[in-house]
């Protein structure tokens, strides 16, 4: 796929440092929540979210560069994973066990599913 000289690789390089940085904390968040220290996972998870928000933003001026035919069904998927962030911090409030292993549940289901397969290379 042929990207407009609009997307440097300085952009490359970072999208991938923050794609790295992003599989890291989902992975530091998902062992933690074998602790079960409710206080250390939402630390880390809120880290992972804020990455994550960065990550998506810098994968989808990629595919826009890029005029990726893959670009809507990514768009799609950044906005279900946005959609369980916000539901699992709303449980936060109610049950932090729960919370944890709905965490848990999230990171190996969805995020590090995505973070794996949709890497850079795959668009």
């Amino acid at each position: 796929m042929i990207c407009s000289d609009e997307f440097s690789s300085s952009n490359d390089l970072l999208l991938e440092a923050t794609s790295r940085r992003l599989k890291a904390l989902g992975l530091q968040t998902l062992q933690a929540t074998d602790s079960g220290d409710a206080e250390t996972v939402t630390a880390l998870f809120a880290q992972f979210i804020d990455c994550a928000y960065r990550s998506y933003a810098l994968e989808e001026r990629w595919l826009k560069a890029c005029a990726s035919p893959d670009r809507e069904a990514h768009l799609r998927e950044h906005t279900y994973l946005i959609e369980l962030t916000a539901e699992l911090y709303m449980n936060l409030m109610d049950d932090d066990r729960r919370t944890c292993a709905s965490i848990r549940q999230v990171l190996q289901e969805a995020f590090l599913p995505h973070i794996t397969v949709r890497d850079r290379g795959s668009y």
